[in-house]
């Protein structure tokens, strides 16, 4: 008994099916979870600025950590980061009664924080890392009054967040700018922007400037090497196109010493 192989025709055949039926379920299935995204607003992070990074660690080492931990970076490495001496920190920023030595951590407890909120709250560290600071800083911006929520209020960038409006005293409460799309693919009214609903300490102006600011700290704590590697980054490059020239000569040199094929010894006279 013998068998044929299967020839080319019914394999191509078989790919092209699966390939239809990848666009034709494919499609639906992505469309089923598909969620209208708001825009995100635009930061420059700059850094160089120290007075932007201490504003900015003034408000996460002293507001933010009351919830949230910060623990991929140390007190004593902070400093260098901010432009200040060992005893200007302690005097103007302080560690909060922690050794200057520890990591960045929160005093409220993971139970304490599932009990208010019914999860416990996430590292500042690895929100730095893990979102853009467009989100970012979006997202600081963006909080809104909405009365469904237990803590009253939901977020552009974050639906259903359960953080509450920290910022409330010092922006105001926001309303909501909604816009017809789809959240997992249903249709549904979605935030898209807030729109000022009552004024706080601070103009608008002066609470974005905080914003990129804690923007800024944050980004620069959960990178620490950004800095170092943006000015050793052109001589990285310069040293790989300069090996590159000296390689490219070392292989003209190589190459001029080999025989080739029209050159071997039986070929000679012919």
């Amino acid at each position: 008994m013998t068998t044929r192989a299967p020839s080319w025709k019914s394999g191509l055949l078989v790919v092209l099916l699966s390939a239809l039926l990848l666009v034709l379920f494919g499609n639906a299935a992505m469309a089923s979870v598909t969620t209208t995204q708001p825009p995100l607003r635009p930061i420059k992070i700059n850094l160089h600025d120290k007075a932007a990074l201490q504003n900015g660690a003034l408000y996460a080492l002293h507001m933010c950590t009351a919830c949230h931990g910060i623990q991929g970076a140390r007190y004593s490495e902070l400093p260098p980061v901010l432009g200040l001496s060992k005893s200007q920190f302690l005097k103007y920023i302080g560690t909060d009664g922690r050794h200057y030595h520890d990591t960045i951590t929160t005093n409220m407890s993971p139970a304490l924080m599932t009990k208010f909120v019914n999860m416990p709250s996430p590292d500042l560290t690895e929100i730095a890392n893990r979102r853009s600071p467009a989100w970012l800083y979006t997202y600081l911006t963006s909080f809104y009054v909405d009365p469904a929520r237990p803590t009253g209020v939901n977020n552009v960038a974050f639906y259903n967040v359960a953080m509450p409006d920290v910022f409330a005293s010092m922006q105001g409460l926001q309303k909501p700018v909604m816009v017809d799309g789809l959240r997992f693919g249903s249709p549904a009214r979605i935030a898209v922007g807030v729109l000022p609903l009552t004024q706080g300490t601070m103009s608008k102006a002066q609470f974005d400037q905080t914003a990129r600011d804690i923007v800024t700290f944050l980004y620069a704590v959960a990178h620490p090497h950004q800095a170092e590697r943006a000015r050793l980054g052109p001589w990285i490059i310069g040293l790989f196109l300069l090996l590159s020239i000296l390689t490219y000569f070392i292989y003209q040199l190589y190459w001029r010493r080999v025989i080739t094929s029209n050159e071997r010894w039986w070929r000679i006279g012919r």
